[in-house]
């Protein structure tokens, strides 16, 4: 029987999970990080695959391949020892640590791989380009490839997804592996996003063929946020998240939204009441 494999580019969909990026501007909190959950991400490529073969009805290997630093026990004393450093800088790296962390262990959790999380040693000449956003990270892009094209070489009846906005990597899976049409898909960013802030993906999908349509995560947000319900908003068209279930017979607003209505429509009675009055 088939199976689905992922493939998670961890270090691309934590930065699009950023606040102010593609998948928090979608909600009624755009100035938050947005919080992914795996499992439901997990069902919905699968769900996705099985339209197209349902005879796909579990998954393989999962994949979360991202890059965390190593702090140096001396980090603390850098500031002192390098004019280039500041204390700031180094709040904020151990802040992006933590967050890429807690992220990392939600992905396994799921049942994601933890051997392809890589911790690599932090050195200080790396501080002003990682303050700069000029640092590289070609380990990730390299491993998604590498194991990627060998699960699809040593499983070719399974399935693949690659989940990345990155321009190197499909091109590179086209080489090494060029029957990637029939068995590989991708979920992405979609390249069309209106807002020239919030476009992730950097490769034009036109140049690849895919037998299995990719995934817009834009078109999903409802279904892979970490909540236990959410609802997309029947008056502004974001997210939101509730404890509590809203009764199906209800129309679903937004805190913000809801408000609104309800100051409205008691803006709407008074007047009724007046002109009641004046008659």
């Amino acid at each position: 029987m088939p199976r689905l494999n992922i493939f998670i580019d961890g270090s691309w969909l934590f930065k699009i999970c950023g606040p102010g990026k593609v998948l928090a501007s979608r909600t009624v909190f755009p100035t938050r990080s947005f919080s992914i959950d795996f499992s439901k991400l997990n069902s919905l490529l699968l769900s996705h695959v099985k339209k197209y073969n349902e005879k796909c009805k579990d998954f393989g290997d999962l994949y979360y391949v991202t890059s965390i630093f190593q702090l140096p026990p001396e980090i603390d004393d850098w500031p002192t020892y390098y004019d280039y450093i500041t204390e700031e800088s180094i709040i904020i790296i151990k802040k992006n640590i933590y967050a890429r962390e807690m992220v990392a262990r939600n992905a396994v959790a799921s049942g994601y791989k933890n051997d392809s999380i890589f911790h690599p040693l932090l050195r200080d000449y790396m501080i002003p380009k990682i303050k700069d956003k000029r640092f590289q990270e070609k380990q990730v892009d390299t491993s998604v490839v590498a194991l990627l094209v060998r699960s699809a070489i040593l499983n070719p009846e399974d399935y693949h997804v690659v989940i990345t906005g990155d321009s190197d990597i499909l091109p590179s899976i086209q080489i090494a592996y060029p029957e990637y049409s029939k068995n590989v898909f991708i979920a992405t960013s979609h390249p069309d996003e209106l807002d020239s802030q919030h476009r992730q993906t950097s490769f034009s999908l036109s140049n690849f063929l895919f037998e299995i349509e990719a995934i817009y995560f834009q078109d999903f947000i409802k279904d892979i946020i970490y909540a236990d319900f959410a609802y997309k908003c029947d008056n502004c068209n974001k997210v939101f998240t509730t404890v509590h279930e809203i009764d199906h017979r209800r129309r679903a607003y937004c805190t913000t939204c809801a408000s609104t209505r309800t100051r409205e429509f008691k803006h709407k009675v008074q007047l009724s009441y007046h002109t009641l009055l004046a008659a």
